[in-house]
């Protein structure tokens, strides 16, 4: 039997900075899901699902964890690329860029050469929400003919200040072009604080858009004036691809992050039948 075809990237964790690799595989079963070294395999669905402001991280049954799974996650997505298989050495998927592109444009090359199947897509009959009162923050999906995304996001006093991205009938084609291309963003404010919690070890200025009290400190890494907004709709489209299969419907998020998007995802998993 020939062997599935295969996509490969190698780095560096943006958080441990280690070295470390993933590799996705087509294959003919159902679902995105974790393959490892001794041999088991789960689905995205069945991986326990943590996040905060710094990424998404998944514990699977065998007690092995992965980090930073989103921005592949949202290639995969985005790209409609659902029937697959995920290898992930290091314990993180390498940050790359800090974005989705090459993760996005590796995907895009592999399925003009390869066929691949597509899961019957989920369509939400009613509205589902996730709040956080507290700090202010929101989500919401709503019933609709195509999958989208209308995002605000709010950072006062700051240089990125308000930024609102809107995107309807998302296909690969927009994606690419729109989405995948934004990059990680921290404020220079918060870099001592992250390192002090041992994280970031892998972030550059090459990965990473760092934003200071006047503007960016790296602003090569600026692709678009709203590109802190469109990261955190390639986060959102990471994070909603834990299901496992295409949600179609339109997310209106305010000021959301890893954490209320998984919530989000918690309370789909509820109504999304299973085979």
């Amino acid at each position: 039997m020939p062997e599935s075809p295969r996509l490969r990237w190698e780095g560096k964790g943006l958080h441990s900075g280690n070295a470390c690799s993933v590799e996705v595989r087509a294959t003919a079963l159902p679902g995105i899901r974790f393959v490892f070294g001794d041999g088991s395999a789960f689905r995205v669905e069945e991986a326990s699902c943590q996040g905060d402001g710094r990424g998404s991280t998944l514990s699977f049954p065998n007690g092995i964890t992965i980090r930073t799974v989103e921005h592949l996650l949202s290639a995969l997505g985005g790209m409609g690329f659902w029937n697959a298989e995920i290898l992930v050495e290091g314990g993180e998927v390498p940050a790359l860029d800090g974005s989705a592109l090459p993760f996005a444009s590796g995907i895009s090359s592999f399925l003009e050469r390869h066929e691949v199947a597509q899961p019957q897509a989920f369509h939400l009959e009613t509205p589902v929400s996730a709040r956080d009162p507290k700090n202010g923050r929101a989500i919401v999906i709503l019933p609709a003919e195509a999958f989208g995304v209308s995002c605000v996001i709010d950072y006062p006093g700051t240089w990125i200040g308000t930024q609102a991205f809107h995107v309807g009938g998302l296909d690969p084609g927009t994606y690419l072009k729109e989405i995948a291309g934004a990059k990680t963003f921290c404020l220079e404010s918060e870099v001592e604080a992250l390192r002090a919690a041992g994280l970031g070890k892998g972030g550059t200025l090459d990965n990473t858009l760092v934003v200071g009290e006047k503007g960016p400190l790296n602003p090569q890494a600026l692709t678009v004036p709203d590109s802190c907004a469109r990261h955190k709709v390639l986060d959102l489209i990471g994070d909603l691809s834990l299901l496992g299969c295409p949600v179609v419907g339109h997310v209106l998020a305010y000021r959301s992050g890893h954490g209320l998007h998984l919530s989000l995802v918690s309370r789909l998993k509820r109504i999304i039948p299973r085979t």
